[in-house]
């Protein structure tokens, strides 16, 4: 029929520390991130009055959206687990997000695509900008059902 796409923005504020990085990003630093979620699918029809013409009402992309990535991640560090400030952080009540990743652009998509995929929205695509130069996007449908396999090694735009 006519598959359509939409797109629904965020940002949010985070810190991280690349631990083995050569560059600057091996510093703890934070960022703006700005959060596209591109979805996919058929406009509900007329039996669907309520919703009759929306992939899905943008309300309810962000109210998944924001429970499962933004409200999370918005203003914490984002730890994989090994870096040595998560006990000083969480000892003063800090609040750490710990992922068991490094916390790269490319994961944290990644990541993102697949839990809004689990939360049961219809993800074509997430793109997520690290800085206003930079950015990592990834396709629902490149991520196997059980989940992507995070990489331990990677890199940040540091300009």
């Amino acid at each position: 029929m006519n598959s359509v796409r939409v797109c629904k923005i965020f940002t949010f504020d985070a810190a991280h520390q690349l631990l083995g990085h050569t560059g600057k990003c091996a510093n703890l630093h934070g960022h703006t991130y700005t959060l596209e979620v591109v979805l996919q699918g058929e406009p509900q029809g007329a039996d669907h009055p309520v919703d009759e013409g929306f992939v899905l009402d943008f309300a309810d992309v962000k109210r998944i959206t924001k429970k499962w990535i933004v409200d999370p991640l918005d203003h914490a560090f984002l730890a994989m687990g090994n870096e040595p400030v998560v006990s000083i952080l969480q000892t003063t009540g800090s609040k750490v997000a710990v992922l068991g990743f490094r916390a790269t652009a490319e994961n944290l998509a990644l990541y993102t695509c697949h839990q809004l995929r689990q939360a049961g929205l219809p993800v074509y695509s997430v793109k997520l900008w690290e800085t206003p130069t930079a950015w990592a996007e990834v396709y629902a449908q490149d991520i196997p059902a059980g989940g992507p396999a995070y990489r331990v090694l990677g890199d940040c735009d540091g300009e």
